[in-house]
């Protein structure tokens, strides 16, 4: 049975912890109607920029420790050494990539401008380097609300990614309400905002462990981190680089289209980073308890869980949003998005699938398996970005998008099951996910303006439909429990 602590705690990891990143989401009407698309394009980038500066700069250290903190979470001590240090790196990072960027930072950014076809400008100074600082701040934030997540303290968690959200929104409206169509807005608000957060995670950090550097732990930490990192790296290019590809054959306009779709698919991504977050820690702690290295029913539960909320959720959003989306963004340019989200969104209910196969690589330290995943998978990712989006334009981008997503888990499986025998319910967590994906793509292919709404209907009832036998033994119970409890 799960608990009621672990659904409390599930809530606000799921739905508060995506509230600094759901930011994105409440600002995207006031940046669509006061930016042009070829600004919101621009933005795009330089916040992908922010996002490959933030893994470089982290090197995988939040995820080292949240992973570690079962190891010496009892230990006073160990842990004050491992975190300690862990900070001091965070900083030294920072500081180093800081001065290298002060040099280059203008000459690369130059270069990309003048390689794109269409003469797409970015500059380092003053948006560049913003980014930069921001994804300094961002990262050491991440690692503390990382740790918060392994240490079970969902209280602090909430407050904390409360002030970070209360925060950008704030500095980044006021800022664009006074300068409308221009980037100081937004880049303003996620400087500042970050700022904020960077200064409140680095008082907490001393405050409970002290900054301490120990020359003992770096060999540890590097075998664990480097595999991640070069991983990480990889997934951003796997998930970015398509971005930049558009921008290299179309414009930053196209740009900003497509990445107004990806924008809509966030709230479905954070609400499922939100549920893996929830769901590791208990998964991770069974395996040590009973130490096994194959799956149980027990284990099994949480991730047909979330594959069930996936397959869901994701044809709810699917109609909702392009029936919300006009009442708050008025720029009709971005309205053609409305003819691909469904392809957007089907890869999403793979989720389930894919956490549980990145789990076991986590747990037992198996992390030189990840870059061999992302790299193939970035491989694919790039290629097939290039050649659909110089045939097909945008559509081609999206489709690509869609297709890496089965690519990844499939390559993903093939590692982790080195490690891990798994003994999964293959009806719900393997084959309700793929009927719902090919009724997605079968029906999308012949699906016209007047039709669409009337297919994504069908989508969601056959999800449902098919939810509810899958689950019949599950949630019938609590539906007679229910009945039984109307007066």
């Amino acid at each position: 049975m799960i608990s009621k602590y672990f659904i409390k705690s599930s809530f606000i990891y799921s739905v508060i912890g995506a509230l600094p990143l759901a930011s994105g989401m409440l600002l995207l009407p006031f940046y669509t109607n006061m930016l042009t698309t070829n600004q919101f394009g621009e933005l795009a980038l330089y916040i992908a920029f922010t996002g490959i500066m933030q893994l470089l700069v982290n090197f995988s250290l939040d995820n080292y420790l949240g992973t570690h903190w079962v190891d010496f979470k009892d230990k006073v001590q160990t842990a004050r050494e491992n975190v300690g240090t862990v900070v001091t790196m965070l900083l030294l990072i920072g500081v180093l990539f800081l001065l290298a960027f002060i040099v280059t930072g203008s000459p690369l950014f130059s270069s990309f401008s003048g390689f794109t076809q269409n003469k797409t400008i970015l500059v380092f100074y003053p948006w560049g380097f913003m980014s930069l600082l921001t994804a300094i701040f961002n990262s050491l934030f991440k690692s503390y609300t990382t740790l918060l997540i392994y240490q079970q303290r969902p209280e602090r968690f909430f407050w904390l990614n409360i002030f970070n959200f209360v925060l950008t929104i704030t500095f980044s409206l006021s800022i664009l309400f006074f300068n409308p169509f221009s980037l100081a807005g937004p880049m303003y608000g996620r400087l500042l905002s970050g700022l904020g957060i960077f200064l409140l995670a680095l008082f907490y950090f001393i405050k409970e462990f002290g900054i301490s550097f120990h020359v003992k732990l770096l060999k540890g930490i590097g075998v664990f981190c480097f595999p991640l990192f070069v991983s990480f790296i990889l997934s951003w290019v796997a998930g970015n680089v398509d971005r930049y590809i558009i921008a290299y054959f179309l414009n930053a306009s196209d740009v900003g289209i497509f990445v107004f779709a990806i924008q809509c698919t966030l709230l479905l991504d954070f609400i499922q980073s939100g549920l893996a977050s929830s769901i590791l820690p208990k998964v991770f702690s069974i395996w040590k308890e009973k130490n096994i290295n194959y799956g149980t029913i027990e284990v099994n539960r949480y991730f047909n869980g979330f594959t069930a909320i996936s397959l869901l959720i994701v044809p709810v959003l699917v109609i909702a949003l392009p029936l919300i989306i006009p009442i708050v963004v008025k720029n009709k340019d971005f309205y053609l998005t409305f003819n691909f989200i469904a392809i957007l969104f089907a890869g999403y209910v793979l989720a389930g699938l894919r956490t549980y196969f990145w789990a076991p690589l986590m747990y037992f330290k198996k992390t030189r398996a990840l870059p061999k995943v992302f790299f193939y998978s970035s491989i694919f990712q790039i290629i097939v970005s290039i050649v659909l989006i110089h045939y097909f334009g945008l559509i081609g981008a999206v489709w690509a998008n869609f297709l890496v997503k089965p690519v990844q888990v499939i390559i993903m499986y093939n590692e982790s099951r080195k490690v891990f025998d798994y003994k999964l319910n293959p009806w719900k967590l393997i084959y309700l996910p793929i009927i719902y994906i090919t009724v997605v793509v079968v029906s999308e292919l012949f699906a016209t303006k007047g039709t669409r709404q009337i297919f994504e209907v069908g989508q969601l009832l056959i999800a449902v439909v098919m939810v509810l036998l899958a689950y019949r033994k599950e949630v019938m119970p609590i539906i007679r429990e229910r009945l039984r409890l109307q007066p």
